[in-house]
């Protein structure tokens, strides 16, 4: 299930990505109304949680809107259930929240388990008609009770196991790649590598075969995983109803991570009172107060602090009196105060400590390395473990064949043993039959042109030829694994005709792709900044658009062809995939297209296997041109991504006027590291310090090495404080790490850095870059390993 919440108030919207992640919802977060209209126009949500009291567009004119014909046709969101969310209890606000179209409503501070028990009476009532059964032949899986059984058996399946279980049943024709699985069934929080999700599939298939269960799931070469067909398969549901779950040290971990904002609240109250005191006060400043009060009642309340929450409210009642405030009003403004700071200073202080090292732990990917030269396999796996890889070594096909029972996410193989009748290709042909998912690196002495092209069309990665460094092994190694985990494939498809773009989803969308269907050319720009498609598909003709604009409408006649050239004349878009779709079968129509940029052709009506061919040949087209984009040893983006990515995210922040943070890093003394332990060794320094920043920011962030041992980092939604605080514990994290040099001697390694911000800092890129590498060259003086924030001025 898909969860919109669009709510102002960071730190409550932080809490219910985290509570009700825990739950297995997917969640999307929008910080103001529009922002929140903008994403339900475009995705399609289970259910919206909607703050009243939002900047932009609020609450109860997005359900308005949502509900009444100023929606888009294709709106895909018209229907979803909504709970309004608010601070406002007075029986006028439910009345009109509820007569605007909301489905229940929620006051602020409300109880987490009273919200989790409204979701899911939501989602029952909505689903009421639909049997909550799936089954398999005689393999049976109830939601309502969360159990499985074979002819009447139970099944004792994993948490996880569980999940992935249920995800087939309910979808039985839709292939899901590891990494479309991980983004269904993984929060960001806990995001694992795409090995712990095969890991998971195959304890799946070993607990069902114990059961008596035949294997239910088959492997889509280079796809993923799709549920097999039984001879007799009934009819499944869709109702996804889940099991509540313990969410008391989460909010105490979302707390912690917020404990400081909250403070920053009551100094502002706190001045207010002093001003109110000494007679200073003006009108602005008692508002201010009364918002931040009024804040505070709904997100204390929801954290569990009751009594801070009733407090609050009487604070802001006494602040929203419009006459001057009587003294003994003021001094009982004064005590309040001081209660509600003892009562926030107390709560979770046992969980302080925890809460300030919960930083992200990379985690480690499974080598298989298959030699017989057991001395040189033995380098690689101490080379591998360094490189943050776990290595097992088979010196024989027969023990490579063993160990392919346990999961790996990558088998390094040679293909010649002198002492056995086979060679690794009937090895490789093995691993492609059973384990299609697992990438091979071949690595050989071998130099026969026709064993490489034998292992190219089993479907090896990468042919290595020996002698060849082992850091050289294995930055193609994560090269490999890099290509293997990309994400879900993005398709923007626009055409003016619904009809056609349903049809579209209905071939496309069992593929896995993620579609944004758009059926108003004159939105497409603003679409295609916010979804970052990896292909485009364009319609020829579009009908004469008309735009209403400051009382008059503005009449735009528009063309496929026109779209392709705006995206080709942008230095962000000029790479993207151009697929046209068209009636017209003309050689003047098919030579234009190509004329103004476009990468292919097809002609309606659509043939669906062509179609998903040309996609997919279109999407491979798009991963190789990332392969120049993208740093071999760090994994991270290089600088002509990072300044396309950058100016994308930060035109996105200043239209939306959200903050956006730059932070230019070095590492300290790498010079010493490269000269005093070799190159090899600093290589691996890098490697760890990229993967540590890749783990360590969202994926809205931009994170990208700048050069040498320079790293980049863009902040969406990010003031600069904050930003320091992130950076804080990455360096605490990297500062703590020991590498171990060549010759055994254990070393650690610190980075300084400078913070920039938007706007305070300066409004384009270009200066941005200036102030936060000013405001790293202050850190580096200041004696490293340390943070500076730009100066203004």
């Amino acid at each position: 299930m898909k969860i919109l919440c669009v709510e102002d108030d960071r730190n409550i919207s932080q809490l219910l990505q985290v509570t009700l992640a825990k739950q297995r919802y997917q969640i999307d977060l929008a910080q103001d109304g529009q922002a929140g209209w903008d994403l339900a126009e475009i995705y399609t949500y289970d259910l919206i949680l909607l703050d009243v009291m939002l900047p932009k567009l609020d609450g109860i004119s997005f359900c308005k809107k949502l509900r009444t014909n100023q929606s888009s046709p294709l709106n895909p969101n018209r229907d979803t259930p909504v709970i309004l969310m608010t601070a406002l209890d007075a029986v006028t606000n439910k009345v009109m929240g509820l007569d605007a179209g909301a489905d229940d409503y929620l006051a602020k501070p409300f109880n987490i388990d009273e919200l989790l028990a409204r979701i899911r009476a939501l989602f029952r009532r909505n689903q009421i008609q639909r049997t909550p059964l799936l089954t398999w032949g005689d393999l049976s899986l109830n939601p309502n009770s969360c159990e499985v059984t074979y002819q009447e058996k139970p099944i004792y399946l994993a948490a996880k196991e569980y999940e992935i279980l249920e995800l087939f049943l309910r979808h039985p024709e839709q292939i899901f790649s590891p990494s479309r699985l991980l983004y269904r069934l993984w929060t960001a929080d806990e995001f694992p590598s795409e090995g712990a999700v095969r890991a998971h599939i195959k304890g799946l298939r070993q607990t069902l075969k114990k059961a008596g269960v035949v294997d239910i799931l088959e492997t889509i070469y280079k796809q993923g995983y799709r549920l097999k067909q039984p001879e007799l398969f009934s009819k499944y549901c869709q109702e996804e109803i889940t099991p509540v779950v313990s969410v008391a040290s989460e909010l105490k971990a979302v707390w912690e991570k917020y404990r400081q904002s909250y403070s920053d609240r009551l100094l502002i109250i706190q001045k207010t009172i002093n001003a109110l005191k000494t007679g200073t006060i003006t009108q602005i400043q008692q508002q201010e107060a009364e918002r931040e009060a009024h804040t505070l009642i709904g997100s204390l309340g929801c954290f569990g602090l009751d009594t801070a929450s009733q407090i609050s409210r009487q604070i802001q009642q006494l602040l929203k009196q419009e006459k001057g405030l009587e003294s003994a009003e003021i001094a009982q403004l004064g005590k309040l105060i001081t209660q509600l700071q003892q009562e926030i200073s107390e709560y979770g202080c046992e969980n302080r400590a925890e809460g300030l090292s919960s930083i992200p732990v990379i985690p480690s990917a499974f080598l298989l390395i298959v030699d017989d030269d057991l001395p040189l396999a033995k380098q690689m796996a101490i080379e591998a473990k360094n490189w943050g890889f776990q290595a097992k070594i088979a010196v024989n096909l027969q023990q490579a064949q063993e160990l392919l029972a346990h999961h790996f996410d990558v088998i390094l193989l040679d293909i010649n043993f002198a002492d056995s009748t086979e060679n690794g290709l009937d090895f490789l042909a093995i691993v492609r039959k059973q384990y299609p998912e697992i990438p091979v690196v071949i690595l050989t002495a071998e130099n026969s042109f026709a064993q490489r092209v034998e292992a190219a069309r089993l479907g090896s990665q990468f042919f290595l030829q020996k002698p060849i460094p082992a850091s050289q092994v294995l930055a193609t190694v994560i090269q490999v694994i890099q290509e293997v985990n990309q994400p879900v494939a993005r398709l923007l498809i626009v055409d003016d005709d619904p009809g056609l773009l349903n049809l579209l989803r209905t071939l496309l969308a069992p593929s896995g792709y993620h579609l944004t269907l758009l059926d108003q050319p004159h939105k497409f720009w603003e679409t295609l900044e916010q979804t970052v498609p990896d292909l485009l598909i364009l319609d020829v003709e579009f009908s004469v658009v008309s735009i209403s604009h400051q009382n008059s409408e503005q009449v735009n006649v528009w063309s496929g062809f026109d779209l392709c050239q705006v995206v080709r004349t942008d230095a962000r878009w000029n790479r993207l995939p151009v697929l046209f779709l068209s009636a017209h079968t003309d050689i003047e129509t098919i030579q234009r297209s190509f004329a103004v940029g476009a990468d292919d052709f097809l002609s309606k009506p659509i043939v669906p296997t062509e179609l998903l061919t040309r996609v997919r040949t279109r999407l491979e087209q798009r991963k190789l041109w990332r392969v120049a984009e993208i740093d071999a040893l760090t994994g991270l983006s290089l600088r002509r991504k990072v300044l396309q990515d950058m100016t994308r995210f930060l035109q996105l922040a200043q239209r939306q006027k959200q903050p956006f943070s730059l932070a230019m890093l070095d590492l300290d003394k790498f010079k010493f590291v490269n000269d005093q332990y070799g190159h090899q060794i600093g290589d691996r320094v890098i490697n760890y310090f990229g993967k540590l920043l890749n783990q360590s920011f969202r994926q809205e962030d931009v994170v990208g090495r700048w050069g040498g041992e320079e790293f980049v980092v863009g902040m969406y939604g990010t003031s600069r404080e904050d930003g320091i605080r992130r950076l804080a514990q990455v360096l605490q994290q990297f500062s703590q790490y020991s590498f171990t040099a060549l010759d055994g001697t254990k070393f650690k390694v610190t980075f300084s850095a400078g913070i920039a911000q938007v706007p305070d800092d300066g409004q384009d890129l270009q200066t941005l870059y200036q102030k936060a590498d000013a405001a790293l060259y202050q850190a580096k003086k200041l004696g490293r390993n340390c943070i500076c924030a730009a100066t203004s001025g």
